[in-house]
């Protein structure tokens, strides 16, 4: 499967601005006696200007759908739209990504299909467990289909249905462990689903 890897950084802006003015009085020296003289009128204190808000880090594709949480730390799943004109059946792939406090994303890997529709039945751009960046990354990919089970000889996936589509189902399984190998769906009744790609691409 084909992946890229992505990388956004953040960056913040702040500005502020205090302005004070004074007011001066005068008086006039006279024969007569002056009158009293009324008490000088506070300064004129500005309010601060606030600081624009703080720009946070941000796909650098369109996400499609909302972002899937893993449940492993910062680490989430999104969507992201694709056009290549070599892969004209292929319009989307799936992003591993970082996710901090403010929401911010940073791309880390991509994946997605490189052969025939990015929806055929079955399982699509299987990726394998890697580090980019400092990010454990498990083992994830998509299945198009209504699969209620993801399975390998490893063990059952995390999984989720994608926003952007109900009908492709993102899975993952944890991190460390060993390749998955035997990839089966399963609808909810247990009967098992079209297999479709489940060959496990790296890099």
């Amino acid at each position: 499967m084909r992946k890229r890897l992505f990388v956004a950084g953040a960056v913040a802006a702040a500005c502020g601005a205090l302005v004070v003015s004074g007011v001066l009085t005068t008086a006039n020296a006279a024969s007569t006696p002056a009158a009293p003289t009324a008490p000088a009128a506070p300064a004129a204190v500005a309010a601060p200007v606030s600081p624009p808000p703080t720009r946070v880090a941000a796909s650098e594709h369109e996400v499609l759908g909302d972002v899937i949480p893993s449940g492993l730390g910062d680490l989430v799943f999104y969507g992201v739209k694709l056009q290549q004109p070599r892969l004209p059946e292929t319009t989307f792939g799936v992003m591993a990504g970082a996710r901090d406090a403010a929401g911010g994303l940073t791309d880390l890997i991509v994946t997605n299909e490189t052969a025939g529709s990015d929806k055929a039945p079955g399982f699509h751009a299987v990726s394998g467990g890697l580090n980019v960046n400092g990010h454990d990354v498990p083992t994830f990919g998509y299945y198009a289909g209504p699969a209620a089970k993801i399975s390998a000889s490893t063990g059952v996936a995390h999984q989720a249905r994608w926003s952007a589509d109900p009908n492709v189902v993102v899975f993952w399984f944890d991190p460390g462990v060993a390749e998955p190998a035997d990839l089966k769906a399963y609808d909810a009744a247990g009967n098992e689903l079209p297999a479709g790609n489940t060959g496990v691409g790296h890099g």
